[in-house]
């Protein structure tokens, strides 16, 4: 019988410190999350630190990596009038504001930021012969598109011309399968 009750209170016991046990832990993960923790510890030193440091001449290439692509950048964009009109029609609003015309005359660049959303978008998806003819004044050189200095239509037909503007949009952008022949 004095086993039992011994047994007993050594059970009584062990149950009393693993609740202190896992109180106190309870209390040391409260602590870690409310300040933060982890911020007394010091890192542990390092032992070979030159082979913990990055090989010069990688760093050397990553550089000399930055240099190239930064200069093709300028390269392309500075290649001709017609790259520049396109990456500015491709370009957000608001990298329109930043965008180097400098190839361009000044009455392209008034004709390139005249033109309306739809018109730059279309402007994007042409070839650069068809833009190189529009900035040199070629009538109908993108369809539905005024070239640079061509004038507007001076009769009175304005209505007919935005209509056959559509028209002419409209099928140029139209999928194949959709276009037919009419038989009279």
């Amino acid at each position: 019988m004095f086993r039992f009750l011994a047994a007993v209170v050594r059970a009584i016991i062990e149950l009393a410190l693993t609740s202190i046990n896992a109180a106190t832990a309870f209390l040391d993960w409260l602590l870690v999350k409310l300040t933060g923790g982890g911020g007394a510890a010091l890192a542990e030193p390092v032992n070979n630190l030159e082979a913990a440091l990055p090989d010069e001449s990688r760093i050397d290439e990553a550089r000399d990596l930055e240099r190239e692509k930064a200069a093709v950048a300028d390269h392309i964009r500075t290649m001709s009038p017609e790259m520049q009109v396109k990456l500015f029609a491709c370009a957000s609003e608001e990298d329109r504001l930043q965008a180097d015309l400098s190839l361009l005359t000044p009455e392209q660049t008034t004709w390139l930021i005249d033109l309306s959303d739809d018109q730059l978008k279309s402007v994007g998806e042409t070839s650069d012969r068809r833009i190189a003819a529009a900035l040199a004044g070629e009538h109908n050189a993108i369809t539905a598109i005024r070239s640079v200095g061509q004038p507007e239509p001076d009769d009175n037909a304005w209505l007919a011309h935005r209509i056959d503007a559509k028209r002419a949009a409209t099928f140029a952008t139209a999928p194949s399968h959709n276009v037919g022949y009419a038989v009279h």
